[in-house]
C-alpha cells in the first residue's frame, strides 16, 4: 500500500524564522494584547463606576497578564513551528522583565525579589502553555 504524503508538491515549504526574531515578535504581541486589554478595562471601569470592579482590578490585571503571555507565546511558536516550550518560556520571561522594568520606571518604586520570582514563575508557566498550544496549531 502506498503512503500518502501530507505535504503537497503545490504548497511552498514553510519559512522558519530565527529564534530571536520569534521571541521579539512574541514579546511585542504580548505587550500589544496587554495594552489593548488594559485600555478596554479602563473604559469599562470609567463607564461602569462599580465598586466591585475596583475591588477585583488586581486579579483582572493578573488574568490580562497571563492571557497576554499565552497569546504572544502561541502566536510566536506557531510562526516558529519548533521549540514551543523553550520559546514560550523565554517569551514569558522577556515579557515579565519588560513589564517590571516599565512599571519601575513609571512608578519610581522597587520590587521585592519574592514578587519578581512569583511573576517570573507565572510568566514561565503561561508562556510554556502558550508555546505548546502554538506548536499544535501550526
Amino acid at each position: 500500500m502506498a503512503r500518502v504524503s501530507r505535504n503537497s508538491s503545490l504548497t511552498p515549504p514553510r519559512k522558519t524564522q530565527s529564534a530571536v526574531t520569534v521571541i521579539i515578535k512574541g514579546a511585542f504581541m504580548s505587550l500589544f494584547v496587554s495594552v489593548i486589554c488594559t485600555l478596554l478595562l479602563s473604559l469599562v471601569s470609567l463607564i461602569a463606576e462599580n465598586l466591585r470592579l475596583d475591588h477585583y482590578v488586581q486579579y483582572i490585571m493578573v488574568a490580562i497578564t497571563m492571557l497576554s503571555i499565552f497569546i504572544g507565546s502561541a502566536f510566536a511558536t506557531q510562526k516558529a513551528a519548533s521549540m514551543g516550550l523553550i520559546l514560550g518560556m523565554t517569551i514569558g520571561v522577556v515579557y515579565v522583565l519588560l513589564s517590571v522594568a516599565i512599571g519601575m520606571k513609571l512608578s519610581h518604586e522597587t520590587i521585592s525579589l519574592l514578587v519578581l520570582a512569583n511573576k517570573l514563575a507565572a510568566g514561565i508557566a503561561a508562556g510554556a502553555l502558550g508555546g505548546l498550544v502554538g506548536i499544535n496549531l501550526s
